[in-house]
């Protein structure tokens, strides 16, 4: 935002035309903190949801792209669990893989290590930088001041409305 602009992966965000808002939303992933899974579905048709509402043609490219996710998040064999057999771990994990689905430009983490013990936080910090370095820009929210010291990045600091650049020194 500066002063009354807004631009997003290549969107003037102020100009937006509805048509626009389906493109939009297939180069912004979104990672939740409660990971937004459907229960009712295993992993591969929570994934396949996805690709269809957004419109994937064609099961083998379909299948393609979640099987190439599933690998890249590190649950290759998982596919045919339901969320409730999966560690909370796991479950973000899908939640990342689902963000990825469409190839996005953006990242959009609320919280992503929130529910989660210490241990598996990092493993899912681990990963969202190892996207970063594939150029996928991850923009996310915590309140976990350590995450944000063993995490180093451009930090912004939400006071009164209004955002601020922090410097964090580093141990």
């Amino acid at each position: 935002f500066n002063d009354g602009n807004a631009k997003a992966v290549g969107f003037d965000l102020m100009k937006l035309k509805t048509k626009d808002v389906p493109m939009l939303r297939r180069k912004i992933g979104n990672v939740f903190q409660d990971f937004k899974l459907l229960y009712d579905r295993t992993v591969y048709e929570n994934l396949r949801f996805v690709l269809e509402a957004t419109n994937w043609k064609g099961k083998k490219k379909i299948d393609e792209q979640i099987f190439k996710v599933l690998k890249m998040v590190g649950i290759s064999g998982k596919e045919n669990n339901y969320p409730h057999q999966l560690s909370g771990g796991e479950q973000q994990r899908v939640s990342i893989a689902r963000a990825l689905l469409n190839e996005p430009d953006l990242i959009i983490a609320d919280e992503p290590t929130g529910s989660l013990d210490p241990e598996t936080a990092r493993e899912i910090m681990d990963l969202l930088i190892n996207i970063s370095q594939q150029g996928v820009t991850i923009f996310m929210a915590t309140h976990h001041y350590k995450t944000i010291e063993m995490y180093p990045g451009k930090i912004f600091q939400c006071v009164n409305n209004e955002a601020k650049e922090m410097a964090i020194k580093y141990s």
